[in-house]
Order: C-alpha cells, then structure tokens, then sequence
C-alpha cells in the first residue's frame, strides 16, 4: 500500500536524541531496562546516554489486536486499513482511552471534522507533535480525569465557594 510506504518513510526519518532538532527523545535516561527485541534499540554511540527506541511500524493491524486498543508510550504506529471516515472514526473510538491522536489530511475541513468527532483529549493536525506548555493536555475516558498545562491547569489548585448572605 502507498499509504503504509509514507508512513514507514515518516517512522525511518524520525531524528533521535536531546535537544531542539530531535524529534524524538529517550523513553528513558535508564539504559538498563530490559527489552524483548534488541533490534529495536539504536546502536549510534552518540545516544548511548539514554535508552531510545527505534520507531516502530505495525501493519496489518485489526481493532481487536492489543495493540490496537491500548495506549502503547513510545515510539509505536499501528496501520489498521478502513473504507470511510466514518469507519475510521468508530475504529478510533472503539478504545477504553483518549490521551493523544493525529490526523493527516489534504483536507483541513475533514481533518476538523473528525478532530471534533474523536473522543481523544490532545489532537494535532498533520503532526505528531501535540502537547505545548500553553495549552491544556490530558485525555478522554480512562486516560485521565482533568488537565495539565495551559489556564486550564490552575483549575485543579482551585478551591471554589460560594457564600450567599440574605441580608433582607
């Protein structure tokens, strides 16, 4: 498929390490942690200070495999193929979370579409890069009850009371 060939493109040309020209960095400073598929971890010697893992391209993925109904943290895209945008919206809904999700679209009106259709609490556009420190971040359903970040964050400092005097 032309589609799964983008992707894999995206996934391969994904630059790991610290710093601002990064787009990806380390799933954690720890490089001990045990990993089931050493392939997947990054020989370069200029990353061996954290534990990176490749970016990983899953096809051939249907919505009642694992895989596709949890939330996995890292560097991880599952390609589960649909017919409509309505098929593709039920199949990205049809999950117990909703923390973060990208859309890729020519078409910005049917990215907006489905951006307010999907029950996910941070979303990009034609990115992957979704969370700022100026906007509020946390999920849907059993990703999260609340939000970080941006005004919205203060909300949970908040105590509000409310006091009525009748003075009649």
């Amino acid at each position: 498929m032309q589609s799964n060939c983008f992707v894999v493109a995206v996934a391969a040309a994904v630059l790991l390490g610290m710093g601002h020209s990064a787009s990806a960095a380390p799933i954690t400073t720890v490089s001990s942690i045990p990993v089931t598929n050493p392939g997947a971890i990054t020989d370069d010697p200029s990353l061996a200070d954290g534990a990176y893992l490749l970016p990983t391209v899953f096809d051939g993925v249907d919505n009642d495999m694992r895989i596709a109904r949890e939330e996995i943290f890292g560097p991880v895209v599952s390609i589960i193929p649909f017919d409509t945008e309505e098929e593709a919206l039920r199949l990205a809904n049809a999950t117990p979370y909703g923390l973060s999700g990208s859309i890729w679209s020519r078409d910005i009106g049917k990215a907006m579409r489905a951006a307010r259709a999907l029950q996910s609490g941070v979303i990009s556009v034609n990115s992957n890069s979704s969370v700022h420190t100026e906007a509020p971040f946390g999920g849907y359903k059993m990703s999260g009850i609340g939000r970080e970040l941006g005004m919205a964050a203060l909300d949970l400092y908040t105590e509000t009371k409310n006091v009525f005097i009748d003075v009649s």
